[in-house]
This record gives C-alpha cells, structure tokens and sequence, in this order.
C-alpha cells in the first residue's frame, strides 16, 4: 500500500516526531519504550510535549522529508513546511502512515 513512500523514504533523510500533551506523550512513550527496546523520554529530540491548555486532545505523529516527495506519494498527504523543523521542507501528519513506518524500523529522531 506504501510502496511509493518507501521507494522515495530510501534515497531521502527524513525525521518522525511526535507532538501532544503529557498524557497522550507519556502513553506513548511507554508502549514505545515497549515496543522497541528503546529508553526514549519526554526531552529527546523528536518529542514536542504540549502545555496542558494546548488545543489539542491526542497524539499526532509527524513525517518530514527535505526533498518534494513524487506526485504519487506526495497525495498521502504531504504539505509543504516553513514552520518546523527548518532543514526540512515537506511534512506529513498521519499516525497510520508512521505506525507503518516503526514497523519497517523507522524510530524518532534522524533517519537515513
């Protein structure tokens, strides 16, 4: 189904973060950490912790590309980005899509 995004992910550095308040990143940090093996926390880079006033209610998992993603991938959904994550010019908001990528060994943080 994501095969496009693939072929495009393997010639391009991309970076996944989740965004949402304390709750929503604390659960999912911990099945995370579960998951994976991993010791991620609340202060690594990838992790954006919202105030509690924050309009916002669940987690959001986020993809950024440097790169303008082909027309066949770009229509999952990829926008283009000036506002975070300043080296990275498209980003993608879809937890699906990342949960997908987690399982093909994406993580928080840098990937190459």
């Amino acid at each position: 189904m994501y095969e496009d995004l693939i072929k495009f992910l393997n010639n391009e550095e991309c970076f996944i973060e989740a965004e949402g308040k304390l709750s929503a990143i604390t659960t999912f940090i911990t099945s995370y950490n579960k998951k994976f093996g991993t010791t991620l926390s609340s202060k690594d880079d990838g992790i954006i912790l919202l105030q509690d006033d924050a309009n916002k209610w669940g987690l959001e998992l986020r993809l950024y590309v440097r790169t303008c993603p082909p027309a066949n991938v770009k229509k999952l959904g990829f926008t283009h980005n000036n506002a975070y994550r300043n080296d990275f010019s498209y980003r993608l908001n879809n937890n699906d899509i990342v949960n997908y990528l987690f399982g093909l060994g994406y993580r928080i943080g840098y990937n190459r």
